[in-house]
């Protein structure tokens, strides 16, 4: 099986993106991804383990139940799309929802993802803004998603992303798990 296969096209991500553009003080509240494959992005932290669970890196990233974060209030279309894509794999535990910006000629890169919340979920992704040459990239196979484009990716595996083109690349990544 591939580690990374589109699965559906055609998600509405255009009132998130909306949403996004009128408040773009939502990225990097939690500067939690400084340093190493993911340093050249930006992030907005939807869901995860709750800030008040934090003592330390290792426990807070151990096995909680996600939260939605206060960030939920500025861009709530974030909210039905990911119940959407929950609806449509038929999950049954949500996790961490990650949006994602790698800036136009960046690259997150090569490395796999680890630890209790990397290997409990399955990785779902929804495009939300992309342009013709970036793309998701596995040793085996690589996808150049459409805004709007859902897709499923294996994060045990080597990754990484890139973004040579002149546009932002935004991805909505969602924590589900479909088996109880």
């Amino acid at each position: 099986m591939l580690p990374i296969r589109s699965l559906y096209a055609d998600f509405d991500v255009e009132p998130l993106l909306r949403q996004i553009a009128d408040h773009p003080d939502v990225w990097n509240r939690q500067n939690t991804r400084l340093y190493g494959p993911h340093s050249k992005l930006s992030d907005i932290w939807v869901r995860y383990n709750a800030w008040e669970n934090f003592k330390d890196r290792e426990s807070f990233n151990g096995p909680h139940e996600s939260v939605w974060y206060p960030v939920l209030a500025d861009i709530p279309a974030v909210k039905p799309l990911v119940l959407d894509v929950m609806r449509f794999v038929e999950g049954k535990r949500l996790g961490g929802v990650l949006i994602t910006k790698i800036p136009a000629g960046e690259e997150c890169k090569p490395h796999r993802d680890g630890g209790w919340h990397a290997t409990y979920y399955e990785k779902f992704a929804v495009q939300l803004a992309s342009a013709p040459g970036q793309a998701f990239c596995f040793e085996s196979a690589q996808l150049s998603a459409l805004p709007g484009e859902l897709y499923t990716f294996d994060n045990s595996k080597t990754h990484w992303v890139i973004n040579p083109t002149s546009e932002d690349r935004m991805t909505l990544i969602i924590c589900i798990r479909r088996s109880p």
